[in-house]
């Protein structure tokens, strides 16, 4: 694949629907755990759990919203640093703390923090972040927990399968073209897989 199907998963669940296979739990990797699909599988009454989307920044090493600490309600009680902001406030659409900007120009990590204190004036630097940010920082410290990894080994276990699809059975090397014939073929070595691990059973 070169495109995520992120965005086919109502297809899906219309098609498990309509054949009285509606999941209660449904593991997915990270392309499925959008906010829009979170919303579509609680409307279905299907827990979904899925990784949340990588936060922008983190993988450069830079600090992110996870980094700072959070009250139920999303907004900040503090930096990594430990310095709480000077104020707070919360929208629909954006929440927002500020910090005493002298103290943040002080900070020896101010070139990584997302305040940016470097590109404010006056007494306060100001940090804005959407409430979907936040949610997606509360997923993340639960996707730390034993209870989601418990949950979440099962689909972690099946990329042991669908690296023998790959490699073993050379799904990475097919020489069909057109979604008909890629069907047929994948369905036919996933059989193959299938006789090779109950031969493997019977040894």
């Amino acid at each position: 694949m070169t495109v995520h199907d992120g965005h086919r998963l109502p297809g899906a669940l219309d098609d498990l629907a309509d054949r009285s296979l509606t999941p209660k739990v449904l593991l997915a990797d990270s392309h499925y755990g959008s906010a829009d699909n979170m919303t579509l599988t609680d409307e279905r009454t299907i827990d979904l759990k899925a990784p949340a989307p990588t936060a922008r920044g983190g993988s450069s090493g830079r600090l992110t919203l996870e980094d700072f600490t959070l009250d139920e309600a999303g907004l900040v009680l503090h930096c990594p640093n430990e310095i709480e902001p000077v104020s707070t406030s919360a929208a629909r659409a954006k929440l927002q703390a500020r910090f005493d900007l002298a103290i943040c120009r002080e900070c020896p990590v101010k070139a990584l923090c997302p305040v940016q204190a470097h590109k404010h004036d006056g007494q306060f630097a100001r940090f804005h972040y959407t409430p979907k940010r936040a949610e997606n920082q509360r997923r993340r410290l639960y996707e730390s927990s034993k209870e989601f990894r418990d949950i979440y080994r099962w689909r972690a276990g099946i990329e042991a399968t669908m690296s023998r699809l790959k490699y073993q059975m050379n799904l990475a090397q097919l020489r069909v073209r057109g979604m008909p014939a890629m069907r047929y073929t994948v369905n036919l070595r996933a059989l193959g897989l299938n006789i090779r691990r109950c031969a493997a059973v019977q040894a």
